[in-house]
């Protein structure tokens, strides 16, 4: 939802100027694309974060190419860059934070046999 309202709203020329300026722009991207990453791979889980994250890889290249069609937009190598590697990046660190922990040691197995 939040990179549609931004599409949206910077495809009627409704944000402000400064949005579109350095340093925003790319942690703008950066950061929405990463954001929608994360939840998806958290939400749907670390099995099924090579879809999520290639769904978004397809849907944010769509997005930038897209911008083309419209006169307040502009296509920019470096967006999409920032949207890959939001998404690549957070994806995989969702996957990592959402994945059940190794096996390791039992608990019962730590203690100490009492005597007798």
């Amino acid at each position: 939802m939040l990179v549609t309202a931004a599409t949206v709203l910077a495809t009627l020329g409704r944000l402000p100027a400064w949005v579109f300026g350095a340093p925003f722009d790319k942690l703008g991207h950066l950061g929405a694309y990463g954001l929608l990453a994360f939840l998806g791979v958290s939400f749907f889980g670390p099995h099924r974060r090579t879809p999520v994250i290639c769904a978004l890889l397809a849907a944010s290249a769509l997005d930038e190419v897209s911008q083309r069609a419209f006169p307040t937009r502009t296509f920019d190598l470096g967006d999409l860059a920032m949207n890959f590697i939001g998404i690549l990046v957070l994806g995989i660190v969702a996957a990592r934070w959402s994945s059940p922990p190794g096996p390791g040691p039992s608990p019962r197995l730590d203690r100490e046999r009492p005597a007798g």
